[in-house]
């Protein structure tokens, strides 16, 4: 059927653009001859690359996780960043510190933790006063670009990118992998096909509802936590009928594939064996303490960027790393790390023929913990809350890759890219952005060939490729620090650090740059020597492990840094681009955010209350700590 020039769907599109400014051009006049279908192309193609903006739907309980009716001070502590808290929180906890725990030892994997945690802690003081100095969207590209390099700017894009989509991969499988727990349960392909049918839905519904999800999300993830650290206290003090054994200890050196109770001979004996596998165990860990960055993506949708993203980045890292140093320890006060059901790399150990080859949440620490205790209903309860996690943290590294791309869409040279993915529908939401961000889940897919290889094989690769990039990542923002320090130095009479004004204003953390020297140290020394494991296996021709298995070891541990410098290198070759000059920062300290207008707006009467409150408020000496360590 043919369609009219001056139908009324063109009409309606003519006249949305006028009214709008904003928006893209309106679409073509429809030719007489063509027919429906290229007018509902028309009009598809319009709706999804309507606007160049995100929707600033994101309140401060979505991003802090506290009630904005609560004075927006650092009493958000009591409280945890929703959206960062539910993305950093993932499967790291309940199931790969297993293989830590196989690895170390309790105590190694406790140790493991500490060092892990302190990387995280160096960094995120670092991002939280950039941040607060500089409340603008994509801060993770906008700090290196501003202050070291265009070209480390547009790397740190990339990679970040590449990062929580290989992230988005890894969660997906593990969430694949607990659903097949169940006898009862479908297929693996099914499972994979819903679970990523729910992540792009999820993404797609919109910020503010999307907002409100995580909101939830967070709460639950907490509890869970919670009930498992109180679960392994009261089995450490005798509840349930079975006896819990356990030996709480660093393990007697390194060994690639872990202890067995009748394999305790390390490869490397010794103090030197037991400094590698804590060290082995530390870049493991870092896989579970990523995420915390998380909040400083939420700012192109946030309300109020500037009252809430200083205080979210400042505090809601500290949540999950208390979380995770409380349920290491304790978890290893219940269980024998020689355990052979605890996950051992490379080494395969079946609980029945139709778990051959599939790591399910059977070998998780919590859950072989609350068997030995002999408490026989929770196991499948728990499969199910790792299964909601898992997903949950993947829907996380969805949102954070999809906004990343936009940003990255919207500064490029390209107007292709910046009329497509650089573009929102009517409602705001880049589901263009979405859906190529989305494409990598694909990967997921291997996980249908669990017959032949296992799980943890796939979520061990794929975890690789998330902890290269993002140790990068976090070594930039520590190298911007390090640049935005010297340039606050050198213009001291438009920003004095050391002023009460600036502490007012803005957020300044003690013992700087010490923190920022020390998390670009731990990260670069992580970084280079992520795959040392693997070159030893390959050198030594470890026991049970195979040749293939090394080189894929060894591939997936430095493919993230070797892209990383190979963009880097590119990208300034080809663009020409140079390191930032001091007098390049001159500007770099007055941001007038999108949002700051509604921000005055809808808070200059409430920072007053505050203000008075915090003054009459009697004094806490748990918040003056808090507020000292800071």
């Amino acid at each position: 059927m043919a369609v009219n020039g001056n139908s009324s769907l063109f009409k309606h599109l003519q006249v949305e653009v006028q009214s709008d400014p904003d928006t893209l051009s309106p679409p073509r006049p429809l030719d007489h001859n063509n027919d429906r279908g290229s007018s509902v192309l028309a009009w598809l193609n319009y709706e999804i690359f309507r606007k160049d903006c995100l929707d600033r739907k994101l309140k401060r309980h979505h991003i802090t996780g506290k009630h904005p009716a609560h004075p927006p001070d650092f009493h958000v502590a009591k409280g945890s960043a929703g959206i960062a808290f539910s993305g950093a929180v993932g499967i790291g906890i309940f199931q790969t510190s297993g293989e830590i725990l196989a690895l170390g030892g309790p105590v190694g994997a406790l140790l493991a933790f500490i060092f892990a945690g302190l990387v995280i802690f160096s960094v995120m003081r670092c991002l939280a006063e950039m941040v607060s100095v500089r409340p603008v969207a994509a801060p993770l590209i906008d700090f290196p670009h501003t202050f070291v390099d265009e070209a480390l700017g547009f790397t740190v894009g990339i990679m970040y990118w590449l990062a929580n989509s290989m992230s988005m991969v890894t969660l997906t499988i593990a969430a694949t992998m607990f659903t097949q727990y169940w006898e009862s349960s479908f297929g693996v392909t099914a499972a994979t096909f819903l679970l990523l049918l729910a992540l792009f839905l999820m993404n797609a519904c919109g910020v503010e509802l999307y907002g409100r999800m995580e909101w939830v999300f967070k709460w639950l993830k907490i509890a869970l936590i919670l009930g498992l650290i109180l679960l392994m206290i009261l089995i450490k003090a005798g509840v349930g009928p079975g006896r819990v054994d356990s030996n709480f200890e660093i393990s007697p050196g390194y060994k690639s594939t872990g202890f067995l109770e009748n394999d305790k001979q390390p490869a490397i004996p010794g103090t030197g064996g037991r400094i590698l596998a804590v060290w082995t165990c530390t870049t493991m860990a870092m896989f579970q303490f990523m995420g915390g960055e998380i909040v400083l993506v939420t700012a192109g949708e946030a309300k109020r960027p500037m009252q809430n993203l200083p205080i979210a980045a400042r505090y809601m890292y500290l949540l999950p790393i208390s979380f995770y140093l409380i349920a290491i320890l304790f978890v290893g006060l219940n269980i024998n790390y020689l355990d052979p059901r605890i996950y051992h790399s490379h080494i395969s150990y079946h609980l029945q023929p139709r778990l051959e080859g599939i790591q399910t949440a059977a070998r998780s620490p919590f859950i072989i913990a609350i068997e030995n205790a002999g408490i026989s209903t929770l196991p499948g309860f728990l499969d199910a809350c790792y299964i909601f996690s898992a997903l949950t943290a993947a829907n996380s590294a969805l949102y954070v890759s999809s906004r990343t791309l936009f940003t990255l869409a919207q500064r490029s040279s390209f107007p292709r890219i910046r009329n497509t993915i650089g573009r929102t529908n009517n409602g705001q939401t880049p589901l263009a952005a979405i859906t190529v961000s989305f494409l990598p889940g694909a990967l997921a897919f291997l996980a249908v060939r669990a017959k032949e290889i296992a799980f943890q094989e796939l979520i061990h690769v794929f975890g690789r490729l998330y902890t290269g990039p993002m140790l990068c990542v976090y070594a930039a923002q520590c190298l911007s620090f390090l640049r935005f320090l010297s340039a606050i130095k050198f213009y001291s009479r438009t920003l004095d650090r050391d002023s009460d004004l600036y502490r007012q204003k803005h957020y300044r953390a003690h013992w700087q740059p010490l923190w920022a020297i020390l998390g670009l140290v731990l990260c670069s020394l992580l970084m280079i020597f992520s795959g040392w494991a693997a070159i030893y296996d390959l050198a030594a021709k470890s026991k049970n492990v195979s040749r293939a298995d090394s080189i894929v070891d060894l591939i997936a541990a430095y493919l993230g840094p070797f892209l990383f410098f190979t963009i880097l290198i590119t990208y300034k070759l080809l663009r020409g681009t140079r390191i930032r000059s001091t007098d390049d920062m001159r500007n770099a300290w007055f941001v007038r955010d999108a949002s700051e207008k509604e921000d005055e707006d809808n808070g200059t009467a409430h920072t007053t209350t505050s203000s008075r409150t915090r003054k009459t408020a009697p004094r806490n000496r748990f918040y003056e700590f808090l507020s000292w360590v800071r």
